[in-house]
């Protein structure tokens, strides 16, 4: 597929990357098997970060097997994840997905991926109920698949899109194939987490949905928007957890979120 971008765009990727470390340091992520980080992903979208990952390993607590998770009756696995967005569409999704893993596979695992090829490995998965390309991306890269791909929110694009990485008109699900085709060719997966890690971290803090911060951003001299002064909103819709998510979090806690062994590296 041929793309549009210029042996240019394409260089600043590694200054891009450098930059994002000495602000926001190297990404020291855990690597989870696969199936753990897909399920993770389902239960995180559109939901904050510390939520999800108490959420998930509550989940884990209450159905320690897959197979569990597999025959339960959605309804059983709301309580484990209250709080999180569109809990109960994705507590009919789960044991869709593990059914449909197994059907395809033979076994609850995907360990398999480990030897395909990227592209035909992201095909498979995005052939499971629900799983987008976002998701995708994310458990071949974050996993111990350790696939050099890099997964794409709603964060990380602000940043691609102000900084004309990727095409004005190309939609959020087809990032990850226009960034990941330009990624320089030495890179492993390693480079892909933590870029993708900065960008979501400057997207948050910085590269905002209404008028970014340019002057504060460690990219602007890299970034046509931030020297044109262009910055427009930047649609994304997704409903408001924040407030929500706090308190959830907190009655967690008092639950035993850290008993469950919650982790900001999954």
């Amino acid at each position: 597929m041929q793309t549009l971008f210029t042996f240019a765009t394409e260089k600043r990727l590694p200054e891009i990357l450098c930059r994002l470390q000495a602000v926001y340091g190297k990404t020291r992520r855990g690597e989870s098997d696969p199936l753990s980080q897909l399920v993770f992903c389902v239960v995180g979208e559109k939901t904050p970060g510390a939520l999800a990952l108490a959420s998930f390993h509550r989940l884990r607590q209450e159905f320690a097997r897959w197979s569990d998770i597999r025959d339960a009756d959605p309804d059983d696995l709301i309580p484990s994840l209250r709080g999180v967005a569109d809990h109960a569409r994705k507590a009919k999704l789960l044991p869709q997905i593990l059914r449909q893993i197994e059907a395809r596979h033979g076994l609850l695992e995907l360990d398999f991926l480990a030897d395909w090829p990227i592209e035909a490995a992201q095909k498979w998965l995005q052939g499971l109920p629900g799983i987008r390309a976002a998701a995708a991306a994310a458990t071949l890269s974050f996993s111990s698949l350790r696939k050099t791909i890099l997964s794409v929110d709603h964060d990380s694009a602000r940043p691609l899109r102000r900084m004309a990485l990727v095409p004005a008109g190309a939609p959020l699900s087809a990032l990850d194939r226009y960034i990941g085709e330009n990624l320089p060719f030495q890179w492993k997966a390693r480079e892909a987490r933590s870029l993708h890690d900065g960008l979501a971290r400057l997207g948050r803090n910085i590269c905002h949905q209404g008028r970014p911060d340019c002057k504060h951003c460690p990219l602007n001299d890299l970034c046509p928007t931030a020297k044109h002064g262009s910055a427009k909103v930047l649609n994304f819709p997704q409903k408001k957890y924040v407030g929500k998510a706090r308190k959830i979090v907190r009655e967690i806690s008092k639950g035993g979120a850290e008993k469950a062994g919650v982790k900001s590296d999954q």
